[in-house]
């Protein structure tokens, strides 16, 4: 789906520029041959263009009549519903091309495709091969941590974070680089390299990529030490404001030795700019998102091209923006906070944190 509509996408951006050019250059040879006094030879050049510039235009909008009929084709396959659409006159534009599908779920679907398409972006697998690892936490991010969380709790809450058995800080720290998101999403590669079953990830020489690491079609993190401690701050406030406040309520809330916890951006404090990443292009809704993991999935299989992707700010475009946390118990019977990533929606698997003053 994403080649055919890039197909008729630059077929309606640089077909009417071309036939102007070729329509001017006529106009300025014309222009010479009067000069020279040619006689009748400038008309016949104005005429002959324009004659055939009028015929590759007809050529080329029957081709965009084939992309419009093979798109309204897989739309209906991909959303189970019927679709009408008619074809724009070539130059109109993508809102054009998207208003010509009548309303209703093919509409939706080529609108929500169409509309990433002018920015997004493209990381071949042999780029996202040499993206680097990082399996460390950078001391400059644990002092902003210990910072963040001041005297009197800031060592246990440093301990929790930065756990053997936690990621958050690798996979959605501020170091994170773009190019390991980018990665991430787009080849399902660990931004920490890790080795085990789970994640390990390679890449042979036919292109193909084989991992079972887990990432859904957004991979985001935190911009700063600050915004990243903001939930974790709201839930110590939220319990009371002591370490054993919160290491009650973790007990008191744990399945399994397991606490899995959502604090909306109002209550953390986060804002637009607390947190950036990429997502797959055209994944405004599920079926969208489904069907572009689905193709990543086939391109890593079969040595495919890059999906398309596009930068995202979960906080500032989520629909119930916020930040998702993971603790586990340790053998020892402390807390380990395993991951925390911001995310554009409440899992209803998780426990929704309220604020303290509601």
């Amino acid at each position: 789906m994403t080649g055919l509509l890039d197909a008729w996408l630059d077929l309606d951006r640089t077909s009417a520029p071309l036939f102007g050019e070729v329509r001017s250059r006529a106009a300025g040879v014309a222009r010479a041959a009067d000069a020279a006094r040619v006689g009748g030879l400038a008309t016949q050049v104005v005429s002959h263009a324009d004659a055939g510039a009028t015929a590759a235009e007809r050529e080329l909008a029957g081709l965009a009549g084939v992309f419009a009929a093979e798109t309204r084709s897989l739309v209906e396959l991909l959303t189970g519903a019927p679709c009408v659409v008619t074809p724009s006159m070539l130059g109109s534009g993508p809102a054009a091309l998207v208003a010509g599908f009548a309303g209703g779920p093919g509409h939706d679907y080529v609108a929500d495709l169409v509309a990433d398409a002018a920015v997004d972006e493209r990381q071949p697998s042999e780029v996202a091969e040499r993206a680097p690892v990082v399996n460390t936490i950078p001391l400059s991010v644990a002092a902003g941590l210990r910072a963040e969380f001041g005297d009197e709790v800031g060592d246990e809450l440093l301990a929790m974070v930065c756990h053997a058995r936690g990621h958050a800080v690798q996979l959605h720290g501020p170091d994170v680089p773009d190019e390991a998101l980018m990665a991430r999403v787009s080849w399902k590669k660990d931004p920490m390299g890790r080795t085990d079953a789970k994640n390990s990830w390679r890449r042979d020489p036919d292109g193909t990529v084989t991992t079972k690491h887990g990432i859904g079609h957004i991979a985001g993190k935190f911009t700063t030490v600050e915004a990243m401690i903001k939930p974790l701050k709201a839930l110590l406030a939220h319990t009371g404001g002591t370490l054993d406040g919160l290491h009650d309520y973790l007990t008191d809330q744990a399945d399994a030795g397991r606490v899995r916890i959502f604090v909306p951006a109002d209550v953390a404090g986060l804002e637009p700019g607390d947190a950036t990443g990429f997502r797959g292009s055209g994944t405004g809704t599920t079926l969208t998102a489904r069907h572009w993991r689905s193709a990543r999935g086939d391109a890593m299989q079969t040595g495919g091209g890059p999906m398309p992707i596009v930068r995202t700010d979960q906080i500032a475009e989520g629909e119930d923006p916020g930040a998702a946390m993971i603790f586990r118990r340790t053998d020892l019977g402390t807390w380990a906070l395993v991951t925390c990533y911001p995310t554009e929606v409440a899992d209803e698997k998780f426990i929704r944190l309220r604020s303290t003053t509601s």
